[in-house]
């Protein structure tokens, strides 16, 4: 098993650099379809949180750094984490967002800075997530584009001619009575066996997140 990923040790490194750019793109969309300003990336959060990846690539399992602020000498005075694993970083995104604690940290208003960290273990992606306020930032507002101004409405002169109305009326139609009555059909009794529930996908048969976790200074 060592030998095995220290082979493929920069490939992995290349794929978790670019998932890790993958989920700081997602979840800054996320925060801005709410109206909310990106974070910033925090090179110091993401080594802590590649670190705690890899921890929990090795035991297995998924778990909180207790404390999250361990090994982080930055200001702050508010930090998240959120963890997971699963196939992909979509999947993992789109289960956070489906998760109330999860989301919250995500969309905290408070939160300016994030960092991630992604370890891939065969097929299977662990990734930790911090989030921290720093004391005296304020996330950028967001800009509004000025209303677009619209061109005065161009008037067309009107048309001088309508259809004439139609002059003539088609004759009724009649139909002969049928004289003949079809016998009546018998459906065979409905099937007492339930057809066989699909198996659910790899992805979400692997998914698994905890929940969100918030640690404020002095607590």
């Amino acid at each position: 098993m060592v030998a095995a990923l220290t082979a493929g040790s920069a490939d992995e490194a290349s794929a978790s650099g670019s998932d890790e750019a993958a989920f700081v793109s997602a979840l800054n969309q996320v925060r801005a379809s709410v109206g909310l300003p990106a974070l910033t990336l925090n090179s110091q959060l993401s080594n802590l949180s590649r670190g705690h990846a890899q921890v929990m690539a090795d035991a297995g399992s998924i778990f909180h750094a207790d404390p999250i602020s361990a090994g982080y000498n930055g200001p702050w005075s508010k930090m998240g984490e959120n963890v997971g694993i699963g196939g992909g970083v979509q999947t993992l995104v789109n289960a956070f967002v489906a998760s109330p604690g999860h989301y919250r940290n995500i969309i905290d208003p408070d939160f300016t800075q994030i960092g991630v960290g992604v370890v891939w273990l065969e097929n299977a992606l662990y990734t930790t997530h911090r989030f921290i306020q720093v004391p005296g930032e304020t996330a950028a507002t967001t800009t509004t584009a000025p209303p677009a101004t619209t061109a005065p409405p161009t008037t067309s002169p009107p048309t001088a001619t309508t259809a004439p109305p139609t002059a003539t009326t088609a004759p009724p139609t009649t139909s002969p009575p049928t004289a003949t009555t079809a016998p009546p059909t018998t459906s065979p009794p409905p099937s007492t066996t339930l057809p066989p529930l699909a198996p659910p996908s790899i992805d979400a048969a692997r998914v698994v997140i905890l929940v969100g976790m918030v640690e404020l200074v002095g607590t």
